[in-house]
C-alpha cells in the first residue's frame, strides 16, 4: 500500500540541486553574504556555483556574474543575500529564467511591515514557477549529500557527523544553534532546515518530504505556528503510519490574549491544550528546550526501539546507580530486581561488595580489572526481562577506560536493544573514550537525569496510541441552520437527540397550567428551569428549582423562578419554562466541543463536580472519535477509577458514555456553524443502563 499523502511535494532539486546561484555574493568568506559559496565549497559540492555580484569579475576562484539573466545555465536553486528591497527584482529575474527554487535569506518582510512586499515577490514566483524557501531564513543543509544552502557559522565545522535525524525549524538563528549544540554532543543530522516566514514552502512540505525518506529515524520540529492545521495532522499521520517519531517544540502555546469563552468546554480546552490534545493524539514528543532536541536525537537516532519499560542499569558507581534509578522511576520506567538466574550468572564478575540485584554495580573495581565489564553488560543485555539499559560511568580512566569503551560498541553493535551510556567523566581524562562512543553511534549522555528522560521517551513512544481512524464527520445533514440563532437549553437538547444522543424527558411550557400539565405527564419529581438565550448558566442566577415533588411546590417555585431571572437579567428573553424529569443515580460528566481557529473541532470528556471545576479532569480530541477512540479518553482521566466502580460502587455505563462522546464528536464536525457545546452534567448510569444528557449549552460560531 502506498502511504504517501496524495499531494505530496517534490523538493529533490532542492536538496540536490545540479547548480546553485548566490546573489549577493561577497568577496568576504566571514561575512553573511560571502558564506554559502565558502560553505558549498568547504563541503565539496559537485555541481556548478555561480556567484552573482555585479561589482565583481570572481570571487572565491569563481567566475562572477552581474545578474540571474547573464548565468550560463539556469540554476536549479537561487539563494539571495541582498537588502529586503533589491529581492522583487532578483526573483523577477528567477521567474523569467524559470528558476525552480530560491531561498531568500534576506529579512524584512512579513514579520515586520513589509507583508505586501513578501506578497508581491511571491505573486511573481508564482508566475514563474519558482518555489521560495523563506523569506528570513537560514536556508538548509542535506548532510547525506553534502550541500550546505545556507550561511550559518554553525557549519563552518569540519566535523559533520552524518546521522538519521531531520530537523526542521521555523527559527533560522535558534534552528541552527540547536543544532549545532546536539551535533556537538554526538547526534548526527540527515537535513537540517529553516523555513523563516514560509511565504511558500514550510514545514509540512519539508516534513512529508523527510518522513518518506527511508533513513529518516526522527523528525524534530521547532514551531511557532502555521495556518492549514490540517496539513499538518495529514503529515503526522503519515509520519506515524511510516513509524517515523515526530518530536515537537511548540513555542507561543499560552492563552495569552485568548478571548474569553462563553462555554465552560471553551474555558478548559484552550490554546496550549488544542496542541496537547493533537500531540497526544498521533503519539508526537512534546519538547521543550534545545537539550530535550539533542538528548532525544540520540537516542531515537539510532536505529533500536524498545519493547517495554523494563530498564536495566549496570554502574561503576552505586550513588550514581541509585540516581539513575530513581530518576527512571519518576519517568514510569520499571527498575525490577533481575531474575535470579541472572544473578547468579552475574555473580562471578560481581565483587562481594556490589550487587546484582538491579542496579548492577560493578564498584570502581573494574578499573583493575574491565575484563567482565562486556560479559556483564551482555548477560544482561540478554535478559527477557529487560527491555533496555543505561550503562553509568563513573571515572573510568586510562587502559580500563579504553576496554570499556570497546567494550560497549561491541555489546552496543551485536544487541538489538536500546543501550545507552552515561559517563561522568571530565572530557580532559575522558575525551578520548567519549569520542569514540559518539562515533560509533552509542547514544552518550553526561547527565543521569537526561539519560533517563530520553530512554522514558523512547519506551512511551513505543507504547503510542494507534493512529485515529479516518472516520467520516460528515454523516447526516446539518441541523442548526434550521435552528434558531440563539439557542435555549431546550433547543441544545433538540439537536442533540437528532444526533442519536440519549437526553432527558422534557417538555417546554409557556403557563404555570402547563407547566402543572406537564409534570403530571413526566411524573413528580420534576426539575423546573427558566428557558432563555441570555441565561445560559441557569444555576449562577437562580433560575432552576430541583426535586420538585408535587404540584404545590412546583406552584412556588414557578413565580420564585420568574423574578429571581428578571432581578438577575433584567433584559433577558424568556422563551418558556421547562419541565424536565429528574435523573436518579449514576455518575455526573460532562462532554464538550470547541472549535479550534487552526485543528477544528475538539471534543473533550470529563468526570463532573471538584474533577471539572479544580483538577480540570478533562481528556481532549480532536474530532471525530470513533467509539474505541473514545473509550480511551475516558479511560485516561485521572477519576476514572470512581466511574469504573472503586470502593465496591457498581461501575458506571462506560460504553454508554464513549458512544455518546463519539456521536457529540461526529456532530461537531457535520455542523460547521457550532462553535461550542457544553453537555454537562451527562448522568451514567449503572452499567447497562446507558447516560443522558441533563443540560446542554450550544453557541455558534462569531465567524458565521
Amino acid at each position: 500500500m502506498d502511504l504517501c499523502p496524495a499531494k505530496v511535494t517534490d523538493i529533490s532539486r532542492l536538496l540536490l540541486p545540479r547548480s546553485v546561484a548566490v546573489v549577493g555574493a561577497s568577496g568576504n568568506p566571514d561575512s553573511i553574504s560571502g558564506r554559502p559559496v565558502k560553505l558549498l565549497q568547504r563541503f565539496g559540492f559537485k555541481g556548478n556555483i555561480f556567484p552573482v555580484n555585479p561589482g565583481r569579475d570572481r570571487i572565491a576562484g569563481l567566475e562572477c556574474f552581474p545578474d540571474i539573466a547573464s548565468l550560463p545555465e539556469t540554476p536549479d536553486v537561487v539563494l539571495v543575500g541582498v537588502r529586503a528591497s533589491l529581492v522583487p527584482g532578483v526573483i523577477r529575474q528567477c521567474a523569467d529564467r524559470r528558476v525552480p527554487y530560491s531561498v531568500i535569506f534576506s529579512s524584512g518582510f512579513a514579520e515586520s511591515d513589509k507583508g505586501e512586499v513578501q506578497m508581491e515577490i511571491m505573486d511573481t514566483a508564482r508566475r514563474g514557477g519558482v518555489r521560495i524557501l523563506g523569506p528570513n531564513c537560514q536556508g538548509l543543509v542535506n548532510f547525506a549529500d553534502n550541500v550546505p544552502l545556507s550561511f550559518s557559522a554553525s557549519l563552518d565545522s569540519d566535523s559533520r557527523p552524518l546521522g538519521n535525524v531531520a530537523y526542521i525549524s521555523q527559527s533560522g538563528a535558534f534552528g541552527f544553534a540547536s543544532f549545532a549544540m546536539a551535533a556537538e554532543s554526538g547526534v548526527g543530522f540527515r537535513y537540517v532546515v529553516t523555513t523563516g516566514n514560509q511565504a511558500d514552502l514550510d514545514i509540512v512540505d519539508f516534513g512529508t518530504a523527510f518522513a518518506s525518506d527511508p533513513e529518516v529515524r526522527l523528525l524534530v520540529f521547532y514551531m511557532e505556528g502555521f495556518s492549514d492545521g490540517s496539513r499538518f495532522i495529514e503529515m503526522l499521520r503519515y509520519a506515524g503510519e511510516r513509524n517515523v517519531p515526530v518530536a515537537i517544540l511548540k513555542v507561543g502555546k499560552s492563552p495569552t490574549g485568548r478571548t474569553a469563552a462563553k462555554s465552560h468546554t471553551a474555558a478548559l480546552t484552550g490554546e496550549d491544550e488544542s496542541w496537547r490534545a493533537v500531540f497526544r493524539q498521533y503519539g508526537v514528543i512534546d519538547i521543550e528546550d534545545a537539550e530535550d532536541i539533542a538528548d532525544l536525537g540520540k537516542i531515537f537516532g539510532c536505529d533500536r526501539r524498545s519493547s517495554g519499560r523494563k530498564l536495566g542499569i549496570i554502574t561503576t558507581s552505586g550513588g550514581a546507580g541509585i540516581i539513575m534509578a530513581d530518576r527512571a522511576w519518576d519517568l514510569g520506567l520499571e527498575v525490577d530486581p533481575l531474575p535470579q538466574a541472572v544473578q547468579d550468572s552475574l555473580d562471578s564478575f560481581v565483587p562481594s561488595f556490589g550487587t546484582t540485584v538491579n542496579p548492577v554495580d560493578l564498584t570502581a573495581q573494574i578499573i583493575n580489572e574491565p575484563e567482565g565489564f562486556r560479559s556483564c553488560l551482555d548477560t544482561v543485555l540478554d535478559c527477557p526481562e529487560v527491555d533496555m539499559v543505561a550503562v553509568v560511568l563513573s571515572m573510568i580512566t586510562g587502559d580500563s577506560g579504553a576496554v570499556v569503551t570497546r567494550d560497549l560498541i561491541k555489546s552496543a553493535r551485536r544487541s538489538g536493544k536500546p543501550l545507552a551510556c552515561c559517563w561522568l567523566i571530565n572530557r580532559e581524562q575522558g575525551g578520548a573514550y567519549l569520542d569514540e562512543l559518539m562515533a560509533n553511534g552509542v547514544p552518550l549522555f553526561r547527565s543521569l537525569k537526561r539519560c533517563a528522560w530520553a530512554l522514558a521517551q523512547l519506551a512511551r513512544w513505543g507504547e503510542r496510541p494507534e493512529l485515529p481512524s479516518r472516520i467520516s464527520g460528515e454523516s447526516g445533514e446539518p441541523l442548526l441552520p434550521g435552528m434558531p440563532d440563539e439557542l435555549t437549553e431546550y433547543d441544545a437538547k433538540r439537536l442533540l437527540a437528532m444526533w442519536g444522543v440519549p437526553v432527558s424527558r422534557e417538555i417546554l411550557t409557556f403557563s404555570l397550567e402547563e407547566a402543572i400539565a406537564a409534570a403530571g405527564e413526566i411524573g413528580y419529581p420534576v426539575a423546573l428551569k427558566i428557558v432563555s438565550p441570555d441565561i445560559l448558566h441557569k444555576t449562577d442566577v437562580g433560575a432552576v428549582a430541583l426535586r420538585l415533588r408535587n404540584g404545590e411546590e412546583l406552584r412556588n417555585a414557578y413565580g420564585r423562578l420568574l423574578e429571581r431571572s428578571s432581578i438577575a437579567v433584567p433584559e433577558a428573553r424568556i422563551r418558556g419554562v421547562l419541565i424536565q424529569e429528574m435523573v436518579s443515580g449514576g455518575m455526573e460528566c460532562m462532554i464538550g466541543v470547541r472549535r479550534d481557529p487552526l485543528f477544528g473541532p475538539l471534543v473533550a470528556v470529563g468526570l463532573g463536580g471538584i474533577y471539572i471545576e479544580i483538577l480540570n479532569d478533562v481528556s481532549i480530541r480532536q474530532a471525530p472519535v470513533d467509539r474505541d477512540e473514545a473509550v480511551r479518553m475516558v479511560r485516561e482521566l485521572r477519576g476514572f477509577p470512581l466511574l469504573a466502580g472503586a470502593r465496591g460502587k457498581k461501575p458506571g455505563d462506560i460504553d454508554a458514555l464513549a458512544d455518546m462522546v463519539s456521536k457529540i464528536s461526529v456532530m461537531a464536525c457535520a455542523e460547521d456553524t457550532l462553535g461550542e457545546l457544553d453537555v454537562n452534567p451527562v448522568f451514567v448510569l449503572d452499567e447497562g443502563y446507558g447516560a443522558v444528557v441533563v443540560d446542554a449549552v450550544v453557541i455558534r460560531r462569531a465567524d458565521q
